[in-house]
């Protein structure tokens, strides 16, 4: 009998405390080296953190959004936790409105636990690309993530941010 991994109760802790941000957000998510996998990430708009005094000259900085994600996925023989901090920057708003593009870049820290041998922590840079739909409550977005430099993997996500649905 193997010893019970202790990466999924920490995994749900870091979770419980990413959904207290201002724009939590839940999701799942597939991953080219990782398989199925499960999310909560919280989304902080900086507009909202910097004084009018912060933003002075820097329009650009005052439209993007910090995104703290905790992933947790069930590869085959292993589990792998990994938590991101990635920027966020709204592009081009699609439709009427009713959606928005995005770009981001951040970084990531996963840890592979296998089911035999060591555990192992990589660490690595994202970049992002989305969609999120203009709601105030219970917004849908989708996202393809590309990470190198530790687990290099494309994933693709599907999800609801719960409040702040719009940048």
């Amino acid at each position: 009998m193997r010893p019970r991994s202790t990466s999924l109760p920490l995994a749900l802790t870091a979770l419980f405390f990413l959904a207290a941000l201002p724009g939590c957000a839940t999701f799942v998510e597939y991953g080219s080296d990782t398989s199925a996998g499960i999310g909560v990430r919280g989304n902080l708009p900086l507009g909202e953190v910097l004084t009018s005094e912060d933003q002075r000259g820097t329009q650009a900085i005052s439209r993007l959004e910090l995104a703290v994600s905790g992933h947790h996925y069930f590869p085959s023989g292993a589990d792998y936790t990994e938590g991101n901090a990635d920027l966020l920057l709204p592009l081009i708003p699609l439709g009427d409105g009713a959606a928005r593009t995005y770009v981001g870049s951040g970084i990531h820290v996963g840890r592979w636990s296998p089911d035999v041998g060591s555990s192992d922590t990589r660490v690595g840079l994202n970049v992002i690309g989305g969609v999120r739909f203009d709601r105030r409550v219970m917004a849908p977005f989708f996202e393809l993530r590309g990470s190198v430099g530790g687990t290099d993997q494309l994933s693709a996500a599907a999800g609801i941010q719960i409040f702040g649905g719009m940048f």
